[in-house]
């Protein structure tokens, strides 16, 4: 009898032992769980990493009423139109509220569209890119990237897209793809060229009704969160700005608006361009009312190959 229970006391003794034994296992692997998660917390700099959310505004500089975009959050980037009345009194506001500015350049067209004053065209030689660009920049001079303005043809040319990344890359400027055509070469050629570059996910208000921003708004934060990172990119229309305005007071915790540069993760590389900037002197132009606007649509007819990705891009 005091055998059997001898033998008792044993069993339960190493039944607590092996409980014990899976308990501080599993306690350690816990540890073990939270330590690589603080890691990485500590190298990304936050407790929670947020999806980022970057908004381009395209346009400005196309009428005088592009004046009330500024009333946006410092870190919405505008796009600023080369060559008009208010290109560089934009990007020197812009500069004021160390809000980043990019160039929005004119790229021809499948179709037959107002591109506005020197655009880049598939028929100009290599030189002539590179000039057009440069006196395009030259009228945005706080730019520190570059993004296309139509562009549904140019963008598909291997040629005229290299000598265009070749001017970005020696201007330490990078390069948002609009993806006006699903079939663009043009991140691909500024990868080859060395240029910093990314692509637009999401149009905002090509289709300019509540319903719809609300639901392109929802698709770009959706992105943010399932990829960490998303492009938006819409127009300066009073419903857009007043629908980014209310939206963007109350964004998801786990998202954060962001600059392009941010985006690029190349907030210390891109910056104003001294030299550039020294050729323009603030504009005392009067902001008036300018009646020969711009095409303001994102290009959404169908391109070579009878497609469009305008509203869904093929990302």
């Amino acid at each position: 009898m005091r055998a059997i229970k001898i033998k008792f006391e044993v069993s339960r003794l190493v039944a607590c032992l092996s409980l014990l034994i899976f308990l501080q296992t599993s306690f350690a692997t816990e540890q073990v769980k939270q330590y690589k998660t603080l890691l990485t917390n500590q190298s990304t700099g936050s407790s929670v990493k947020a999806g980022k959310l970057a908004i381009i505004i395209d346009d400005i500089g196309a009428k005088a009423s592009d004046s009330n975009a500024f009333a946006l959050p410092q870190k919405v980037t505008f796009s600023i139109l080369p060559h008009t009345e208010f290109s560089n009194t934009f990007s020197n506001w812009s500069s004021q509220q160390n809000r980043e500015v990019m160039l929005h350049m004119p790229m021809e067209s499948l179709h037959q569209v107002n591109l506005g004053e020197s655009p880049l065209l598939s028929n100009m030689y290599p030189h002539e890119i590179r000039n057009t660009l440069q006196k395009a920049l030259q009228t945005v001079p706080h730019a520190v990237g570059v993004n296309n303005h139509m562009g549904s043809k140019l963008t598909q040319m291997t040629l005229q897209m290299t000598s265009f990344m070749q001017v970005l890359e020696q201007s330490n400027l990078f390069f948002i793809d609009s993806r006006t055509t699903r079939f663009t070469k043009a991140t691909l050629i500024a990868q080859r060229q060395g240029v910093k570059t990314a692509s637009r996910h999401v149009f905002l208000d090509h289709v300019q009704t509540p319903a719809f921003l609300k639901q392109q708004f929802t698709l770009a934060v959706k992105r943010a969160q399932k990829n960490g990172k998303a492009i938006l990119i819409g127009h300066p229309y009073p419903i857009t700005l007043s629908f980014l305005q209310s939206e963007l007071e109350k964004l998801p915790t786990n998202v954060v608006l962001v600059t392009v540069s941010d985006y690029l993760q190349e907030t210390n590389k891109f910056r104003i361009n001294p030299n550039l900037a020294a050729q323009s002197a603030p504009s005392k132009t009067a902001i008036i009312a300018n009646n020969g606007l711009l095409d303001t649509h994102p290009e959404n007819s169908q391109a070579i190959v009878k497609h469009s990705d305008v509203s869904a891009p093929n990302e």
